[in-house]
């Protein structure tokens, strides 16, 4: 059965798909294709050129097998190839022998070693693909990858790249881009959602992304058309907020989500539910602010959060789905556990901060999230609304929040009902808490992770 390759690629990639320049960079916003696209331009290679053999690289090994794995077993179907016909699949290692001798790999980076052995003198790799480029430290990764697998190839060698840019121009894969797309050798290709037949990508998707475009057009640009937007100042878009009075719904079930806090900050700790509406709500918060500098000890902090969490299941009647925390803290979540038996989930929040928020702003720009206007809330209000990057972070390509804590003004006179204290000075802390709660409720929320 002859099987059109116009008919499975999508437009916008027809001029490219069979160019063997050696750098082929595919940079584009969500459902532009880029990655099915280099399944099949890697399957095609492999199948009709003798002693083609390939790799696909990702940053970490357990990412592979739900991913470029799963993509390349797409792409051989869509060829035309049966597994257990005209391949073997493998897992350990992780590999696709073809009929022709011919073999596809995928390896993490995490394990350079592993990937090193698969080099084969008789059937030499052909194409190394790079897929989420922006996982990777540098450029160095690459260029160190690329001269493991080259040597021996006289004919040809080709490098796939492909990533959705970064918002941040300064991040080292915006600037790598800019540098080489003008040199001998690279081919840069920047595509969106707009010319890919609509039927595959569906009308949810399509409807997603209007939806989007309506409410928040500069993430719109970033995540469905791959443009680099730029990082402001504030890291939050106070508009998307929906501040409410006291809904009149059924409250199905409550989150709560922790951020204790330096030993000179504040401890907070959100309530938020989900009511029959479909909507989020931010129903209390729980904030306690060192007085001169002295904070409660975790056993009062305890006791108190333990009543927080007992007035809001009484007020609201709905059952507690999830705890959070973030996973460096210890004191507080053993004592919660010692004194009461509640297990609070320690998120792990990793290290690539900018990540997280992304997170964090994908479940904002869904516009579900709506805040109770009460005295307890705004402390979350203020905090939401500063919450900015750090002097400088965003020019060195590691954007990090400003992390300092900031007087609040004599007009702002905020009391917490649930600690009994007033609080002189704001910070990150509930943007925090917001964000850890989102981390670990990614699939609740319909994150696309």
């Amino acid at each position: 059965m002859a099987i059109s390759l116009k008919s499975i690629i999508a437009p916008h990639f027809w001029k490219t798909f069979l160019s063997k320049a050696p750098h082929q960079i595919d940079k584009g916003g969500r459902g532009s294709t880029k990655t099915s696209k280099n399944a099949l331009k890697v399957c095609f290679h492999c199948i009709s050129e003798d002693n083609c053999s390939a790799i696909i690289i990702r940053k970490t090994q357990n990412t592979l097998r739900d991913s470029v794995y799963k993509e390349i077993k797409r792409a051989l179907t869509r060829l035309g190839l049966v597994d257990g016909v005209d391949y073997t699949s493998y897992l350990a290692p992780m590999r696709i022998k073809l009929y022709n001798g011919n073999t596809i790999y995928f390896g993490g980076l995490d394990d350079y070693e592993k990937i090193k052995g698969f080099i084969d003198e008789t059937r030499p790799i052909k194409i190394v693909w790079f897929e989420e480029v922006t996982e990777f430290k540098g450029e160095e990764e690459l260029q160190q990858v690329n001269a493991t697998f080259s040597r021996g190839n006289n004919d040809w060698f080709i490098s796939l790249y492909s990533f959705n840019p970064p918002k941040n121009k300064f991040d080292w894969v915006n600037e790598w881009t800019e540098k080489v797309k003008d040199q001998e050798g690279y081919l840069v290709t920047e595509t969106d959602y707009r010319t890919v037949p609509k039927e595959w990508l569906g009308d949810m998707f399509i409807n997603e992304a209007e939806r989007m475009k309506n409410y928040d057009e500069k993430r719109y640009e970033w995540i469905y058309l791959g443009k680099v937007v730029g990082l402001e100042g504030l890291i939050f878009n106070y508009d998307l907020l929906d501040i409410v009075e006291e809904p009149d719904l059924r409250c199905i079930y409550i989150d709560f989500a922790m951020d204790v806090g330096y030993s000179t900050s504040a401890t907070t700790c959100l309530a938020i539910g989900y009511m029959n509406d479909g909507n989020w709500y931010l129903l209390d918060t729980y904030y306690s602010s060192p007085q001169e500098n002295e904070k409660k000890a975790p056993s009062k902090l305890a006791d108190e959060l333990f009543e927080f969490r007992k007035k809001i299941q009484m007020k609201y009647k709905g059952m507690i789905d999830k705890e959070t925390c973030d996973s460096a803290e210890t004191a507080l979540p053993l004592e919660l556990y010692n004194k009461y038996g509640i297990q609070i989930h320690k998120v792990n929040k990793g290290t690539n901060k900018e990540q997280q928020i992304d997170f964090a702003q994908d479940f904002l720009s869904q516009m579900k999230f709506k805040v109770i206007d009460n005295n307890n809330n705004k402390i979350f209000l203020k905090e939401f609304k500063n919450y900015k990057w750090k002097k400088d972070s965003v020019e060195k390509g590691k954007p990090e929040p400003d992390k300092m804590e900031y007087e609040l003004t004599s007009s702002e006179t905020y009391f917490n009902t649930h600690a009994n204290l007033p609080s002189y000075y704001y910070g990150d802390h509930t943007c925090d808490a917001f964000t850890y709660w989102v981390l670990d409720n990614k699939q609740k929320l319909n994150i696309k992770f």
